[in-house]
């Protein structure tokens, strides 16, 4: 309903129009502060987000130790694996070859590096000097580290470590398979710092850990000592750690898709054969026995016969002998035939 205007007398007139003017005015005005309301939390509402994130995100920095830090961010040839000789990559880039059953051995300043029968000096730093450990398929490597710990190097693996244990822990980072004989220093931890967020602290002991990138699981035995697995998940609203301790004679698995651990005791000493030179496997399924020769090898099993899951294996195999050698002892324990075809690596079993 319109207000009829001419029914008024001029000066009612102009005084309602003020009104009325006046009226949308102070509509207009709410209207524009409602909205400026509106944006203001809108903004801030994005603000806390974007400031969450950032927060979340320096949780994450924060927690990553710096050997972390350095293995992220430090680009080392991986064509490693496609080489015949294990390399020692120092602080300063410099690779040395080192030689079949050749111990990498570090005095108690780390400065000194006694490889291939020679000394490798290295200038002491304030900064921490971190080397590399590269080892290809079909080799091993042994280290003895500054506090005396002893490192077995499995094939296809690499190992960051510094020069010397100055900080309060001493860290070093893994990708492969090692088997680690801690020298005991309460004073300061030591840690197995791998990918995937994963870590193995120990106080000393003798333990084994298998962390292959392309492997969807990352395990941990324990033959003596005591160590404690942990695992922080994955996810921009996740900040939980899975955590588990071993006793002897245990395992524990980390499954990065589910990204769950799971422990279970079983005899162990199998898993740490390698160190000595050889492959020990006791009642396993013959899937089992091909997957180690195949990481050590770096060489595919296609099965092209029907294999019982019942039948299982004993036995050994020494990791000096070539694959023909290897192949010819599938043979005779299996009664299967095995073709090796040297240009694609394959081993088709028939």
């Amino acid at each position: 309903m319109y207000p009829n205007f001419k029914i008024l007398p001029q000066e009612d007139q102009a005084n309602l129009k003020a009104r009325i003017a006046e009226s949308i005015a102070f509509e207009k005005q709410r209207i524009k502060r409602k909205r400026l309301r509106t944006l203001s939390w809108s903004v801030a509402a994005v603000f806390c987000i974007c400031l969450g994130i950032t927060v979340v995100f320096k949780q994450q920095q924060k927690v990553m130790s710096p050997i972390e830090q350095f293995a992220n961010t430090t680009e080392i040839n991986s064509s490693f694996e496609k080489s015949n000789e294990v390399k020692l990559i120092l602080s300063n880039q410099e690779a040395v070859s080192v030689g079949d059953s050749t111990t990498i051995a570090y005095d108690a300043s780390g400065n000194k590096i006694k490889v291939n029968n020679k000394q490798i000096n290295q200038k002491k730093t304030l900064e921490p000097q971190y080397n590399t450990v590269m080892v290809p398929y079909g080799k091993r490597a042994q280290l003895s580290l500054a506090d005396g710990t002893q490192v077995w190097l499995n094939s296809g693996s690499k190992l960051i470590y510094p020069t010397a244990f100055d900080a309060a822990n001493r860290e070093v980072f893994l990708e492969g398979e090692g088997i680690f004989d801690v020298a005991h220093n309460a004073a300061k931890p030591f840690f197995v710092r791998a990918a995937n967020n994963y870590s193995v602290r120990v106080l000393g002991t003798l333990f084994n850990v298998s962390c292959y990138t392309k492997d969807s699981k990352v395990s941990t035995a324990l033959l003596r000592g005591k160590v404690q697995v942990a695992y922080a998940k994955k996810g921009l609203l996740s900040s939980d750690t899975l955590q588990a301790v071993l006793n002897p004679g245990m395992i524990a698995a980390l499954d990065k898709k589910s990204q769950t651990i799971k422990t279970k005791v079983q005899y162990v000493e199998q898993l740490f054969s390698w160190r000595k030179g050889y492959y020990e496997f006791s009642k396993e399924k013959l899937p089992a026995v091909l997957d180690k020769l195949t990481r050590y090898y770096n060489v595919d099993f296609v099965m092209n016969k029907e294999i019982s899951p019942k039948e299982t294996y004993s036995g050994a195999f020494k990791l000096n002998d070539d694959l023909d050698k290897v192949v010819k002892t599938l043979e005779a324990t299996t009664g299967f035939d095995f073709v090796y075809d040297a240009k694609t690596r394959e081993i088709t079993i028939n």
